[in-house]
């Protein structure tokens, strides 16, 4: 497992994305699935506007997650002297480090293919994110407005997709309803559970279809709205739709 964590590292550092390991383990599966997280796609919400909310929302969550990780050691984050026991300043050394050295051996010719590896391929990251919970919420118990806690996350918070060969290349990535549920569980077992919302395609078909905003709302919308049996005030609605798509679907505002 260890080596496991070090080899996912190395991966985004290639990507100056670094940060995604503290996001993703101790930010995302936290709040997944809640207006709260920056990495769970709203109802009516664009991948352009998801893109630079998830992107830098995940920077800041991570940077606070780690801040008071070391804050409970008695340490003070900004004293460099934590430095290399913070996630996230390793994660930024990393990129560092590599990219230094790829470019010292090609020169400075490779820093536009650099800026573009780390800009497309941080995108096609969040452009899964933005698919794997579009428009899903966990309620709160007590209800909408209260100050209690959400609901455990189950297999019908994460839109699966059971297709082979995109599961086979993404070592299982799509069957997410389960990972979510079961977080601990090795992606080599994951499963499909029959209650929880599909996906009409495998992610590879899907990515490309997150940047046209018309057709992924054509294809999904209704999807969303199937899952919450026709009551769209269940969703995750975006804030700046809020108005327009709970009067366009009949619920009152």
């Amino acid at each position: 497992e260890s080596l496991e964590r070090w080899l996912a590292k190395i991966t985004l550092a290639q990507v100056c994305y670094g940060h995604f390991y503290v996001e993703h383990n101790r930010g995302h599966h936290v709040r997944v699935a809640t207006p709260e997280d920056p990495a769970s796609a709203r109802f009516g919400e664009t991948f352009w506007e998801f893109l630079p909310r998830s992107t830098f929302g995940g920077i800041r969550s991570a940077w606070e997650l780690e801040a008071a990780r070391v804050r409970r050691t008695g340490k003070n984050p900004w004293d460099p002297r934590t430095w290399p026991g913070n996630d996230v300043i390793n994660a930024l050394a990393m990129s560092v480090l590599f990219w230094g050295v790829m470019i010292a051996v090609f020169g400075v010719a490779l820093i536009p293919y650099v800026l573009i590896n780390a800009v497309y391929g941080s995108s096609l990251l969040e452009s899964v994110n933005y698919l794997e919970h579009y428009g899903l919420v966990r309620q709160k118990q007590g209800g909408e407005g209260s100050q209690g806690r959400y609901e455990r996350c189950t297999p019908q918070h994460s839109w699966n997709s059971d297709h082979m060969v995109t599961n086979l290349f993404l070592y299982h990535l799509q069957r997410h309803s389960d990972h979510h549920a079961n977080p601990t569980r090795r992606y080599q077992t994951l499963r499909s559970f029959s209650d929880s919302p599909n996906l009409p395609a495998g992610y590879g078909a899907l990515i490309g279809v997150t940047y046209f905003p018309m057709v992924w709302r054509k294809l999904m919308d209704h999807r969303v709205l199937e899952h919450y049996n026709g009551d769209i005030t269940r969703a995750n609605i975006h804030p700046r739709v809020r108005s327009k798509v709970l009067t366009r679907y009949g619920a009152a505002v």
